[in-house]
């Protein structure tokens, strides 16, 4: 199986897509994957983006979906939990703090 890192050089290119609406999810995977770009960025800008994400990565688990503009924990939490193979957080400062969270929810299991 590839990595992701290897996924993301064979394609070159990842659609990053806005979905208002969860029932635009599938007709938009089954035009990237007949247009033989089975990959996606789902923005998280929109309440239908968990909801697309899971949609998409159950009907096609072989398709690289991820989310992005992802901000807070939470969010990560739900996009993984959608299938969301990958995160895309904007900005050094968010990604720090996101990071120092995760590392302290990670400790805190541990214990």
């Amino acid at each position: 199986m590839k990595t992701i890192e290897e996924l993301f050089y064979e394609y070159a290119v990842v659609p990053v897509v806005v979905l208002d609406d969860a029932k635009d999810a599938l007709p938009l995977a089954d035009a990237l994957i007949k247009g033989g770009l089975p990959c996606a960025e789902v923005t998280f800008r929109t309440e239908a983006a968990e909801e697309s994400i899971r949609q998409m990565t159950t009907k096609y688990p072989n398709m690289l979906v991820g989310a992005g503009t992802v901000l807070t924990i939470d969010q990560v939490d739900r996009a993984v939990g959608a299938g969301a193979k990958f995160i895309v957080s904007p900005g050094f400062q968010k990604i720090a703090e996101l990071t120092k969270e995760a590392v302290a929810l990670a400790t805190e299991i541990r214990k």
